[in-house]
């Protein structure tokens, strides 16, 4: 516990020192969130149905590109660099690397989802603090599925100079695929194994309980649930292949 400590305050004044990361995680959302809202508004005790869409579309997007960014990425650039070779000789352990990495991140997440709802709130002309908790609670329990089914790119030959192709190409994989309608017999389990649509559809059931007094869709909960799973197994599959040396020093 004392090492993953040490490693997240490492970790914590290495992405302060990242300001593109926050432009490109949070800045860029809150710049297109007001030019294509700036007449969104809510009634007078909850948001409406089109709001909270509106509100856990972005919410996924920053999660989600947050989690690729800071943890993946990083990841296999430390890799790259062989930063990461000379922590795990330092800890020992992979997991504990990996584990700080998130939990700093999580917080980050925490802070740019609270920064971005203040912003909501501003847009629509109303204070709620149920849409503060209810975007730390989506963060909570988002990120860690989030950052397991991710952790697959880990296994991968990927070089500092193909991340950011990489990221751009995945990032506009799943919105294209969010975009694209589907019909009643692909819907459910499918649609949640896209990430994007994982985290929206989530924030959705968190402000729905929140707003809506207490509101439960026990189906799509367990559907959720189901697919945190598929993404528990397929991280857990990735982090123990995740190789120490670099692909440079292999190609």
């Amino acid at each position: 516990m004392r090492d993953i400590v040490a490693l997240s305050k490492v970790y914590a004044i290495n992405i302060m020192s990242n300001k593109f990361a926050f432009v490109y995680n949070l800045l860029l959302p809150i710049i297109y969130f007001i030019y294509r809202n700036v007449t969104l508004t809510a009634s007078t005790n909850n948001f409406s149905a089109a709001t909270t869409e509106t509100i856990g579309n972005f919410w996924a997007y920053i999660i989600f590109v947050t989690i690729l960014n800071n943890v993946v990425v990083s990841l296999i650039v430390q890799r790259e660099q062989g930063f990461y070779k000379q922590m795990l000789f330092v800890v020992g352990s992979k997991l504990k690397i990996i584990t700080a990495v998130f939990l700093v991140q999580l917080a980050i997440i925490c802070i740019e989802l609270s920064i971005f709802n203040i912003l909501v709130m501003i847009v629509v002309h109303q204070l709620s603090f149920k849409l503060l908790f209810a975007g730390l609670v989506v963060a909570l329990l988002s990120a860690l599925p989030v950052t397991l089914v991710g952790s697959v790119l880990l296994i991968f030959k990927i070089k500092i100079e193909s991340v950011n192709i990489l990221l751009g190409i995945i990032l506009f994989g799943l919105f294209f695929i969010m975009s694209v309608p589907t019909s009643d017999s692909i819907n459910g389990l499918v649609n949640l194994l896209n990430p994007l649509s994982f985290v929206t559809e989530m924030s959705l059931q968190v402000q729905n309980i929140l707003f809506n007094m207490g509101s439960v869709n026990v189906g799509i909960w367990i559907q959720m649930l189901i697919v945190s799973v598929f993404y528990a197994i397929i991280g857990i599959y990735s982090i123990s292949k995740f190789s120490v040396n670099a692909i440079a020093d292999r190609v």
